[in-house]
């Protein structure tokens, strides 16, 4: 995870950080990104995940400032926890006193620059008091980048983001906002995400993403941006919708890329805890009528199915995203009456899944899976049917089918005679497209006995 720099005390008040993020990665310590990046892909582990926390260098108090740093490390400096992380690339970051820095990366998968303040696990939002921070950042992404306050609690292990800006794409993915706020004035869309089976901090596991994202960039001057963040009054918003957060383990002003390039330099950072938590005056939350925390596509587990005929002429048909992508229900495009949209992709191995009850797909045993599949890229790219299965603890993936996909054209991915692998458990398939970040469509998807 990002490290965030302690500031000076006056009276009770704690100067330290603002936190720029966007998908989700930590330097040894969660090994993840979605949020910033950090997954897991189908039938590998990613660099990130390769690399263990015994490659990341832990600096030595106060002789960090001033020095370009350009591998993974966390440290703190002139009271800041920082933290550079990346799985792969080019990255340089400089620390440069009073919780700010500079940073720069390309040639990258994901990288993550952020300082801020990390906690002991032991207290509440509430408990640390009101928490805001000022910032000014002249931020210069080329492409897909994130600048936000991050962090993550535990009990319940939440990560969680507040979007301030972005590069090429905005976050999260994800199509139905559980609420509005307006909050310093600007207005942000209140979402929850959840990865399964993805790193954090407390390894790999299941865990929700609670996001506040500004539905416009906030002003800039050329590419110079100011202003503040009054981060307690997003935790009470996000309650408002039904986000419960745990006890807090970090805060920090991030800067994240993901298969892009940029550079950042972060001039004020000025996070401020009161030691006394106020919730006056309380946020004004649009909850939205339909919008419910504990359900829906995005949220809880997914309920495994039996022989199953997907046509999503009204709805999602049990589907799920993979990864932090969104999906829904669409009549934009389909082969027949509404088609699933898979939208937001940040990384190949995202896709649509759907969770198969293992007493009736049993494994030794042959069954046929199809589904049809349209891409708008502009141009050719691969799409898969891919079955997700633990074995023995294990996590294994297995090519169900593979054609090339024309651009806007419907294709079949299809195993009339597909054999799912002796002792395979925990099943999943989901469309995916391999070697794209593309959007695309599915309809008409099913599983069932191979034909006899």
């Amino acid at each position: 995870m990002r490290k965030a720099r302690l500031g000076r005390f006056t009276g009770t008040m704690l100067t330290a950080l603002l936190c720029v993020s966007g998908m989700l990665a930590s330097c040894g310590e969660s090994g993840t990104n979605d949020t910033p990046a950090e997954t897991k892909a189908p039938a590998e582990t990613t660099a990130a995940e390769q690399d263990s926390a015994a490659d990341t260098t832990t600096a030595d108090e106060g002789n960090a400032e001033g020095q370009v740093l350009t591998d993974c490390i966390t440290g703190t400096e002139d009271g800041y926890d920082y933290e550079l992380w990346k799985d792969s690339g080019d990255t340089e970051m400089t620390l440069t006193g009073d919780g700010t820095f500079t940073c720069k990366w390309g040639n990258i998968n994901n990288a993550l620059f952020r300082r801020g303040k990390k906690f002991d696990c032991t207290q509440t939002y509430r408990d640390l008091g009101n928490i805001s921070v000022d910032y000014g950042v002249d931020y210069q992404p080329d492409g897909n980048s994130y600048m936000c306050v991050y962090g993550w609690t535990r009990d319940p292990l939440i990560e969680y983001y507040i979007v301030e800006t972005w590069g090429s794409w905005r976050p999260p993915g994800a199509s139905s906002p559980l609420g509005t706020v307006t909050i310093d004035g600007g207005t942000y869309d209140i979402y929850r995400t959840t990865r399964y089976n993805q790193p954090s901090i407390d390894g790999d596991t299941t865990f929700d993403q609670y996001w506040s994202v500004r539905q416009d960039k906030p002003k800039a001057d050329g590419t110079k941006v100011e202003g503040t963040i009054s981060i307690s009054k997003h935790f009470d918003a996000w309650e408002q919708v039904g986000l419960k957060l745990g006890n807090m383990y970090e805060v920090a002003l991030n800067i994240e890329g993901y298969q892009s390039q940029g550079q950042a330099t972060i001039y004020k950072n000025d996070l401020k805890i009161d030691g006394s938590y106020s919730a006056d005056p309380a946020p004004q939350v649009e909850v939205f009528e339909m919008a419910d925390p504990n359900g829906g596509a995005n949220a809880g587990e997914p309920t495994a199915s039996g022989f199953f005929t997907s046509d999503f002429d009204s709805d999602v048909s049990g589907w799920i995203p993979r990864g932090s992508n969104n999906v829904k229900q669409t009549t934009d495009e389909a082969k027949d009456g509404g088609s699933l949209f898979v939208s937001g992709r940040t990384d190949n191995w995202n896709g649509a899944a759907i969770m198969l009850d293992d007493t009736v797909f049993k494994a030794g045993e042959a069954y046929s899976f199809k589904a049809d599949v349209m891409q708008k890229s502009g141009e050719t790219a691969q799409m898969k049917l891919t079955l997700q299965y633990d074995l023995d603890g294990t996590e294994c993936y297995d090519e169900v089918a593979l054609a090339d996909a024309a651009s806007g054209e419907w294709i079949t991915l299809e195993n009339a005679e597909y054999t799912i692998p002796e002792g395979a458990t925990k099943l999943m398939l989901y469309v995916e497209s391999p070697d794209s970040l593309t959007d695309f469509y599915v309809d008409n998807a099913s599983g069932a006995d191979k034909a006899s």
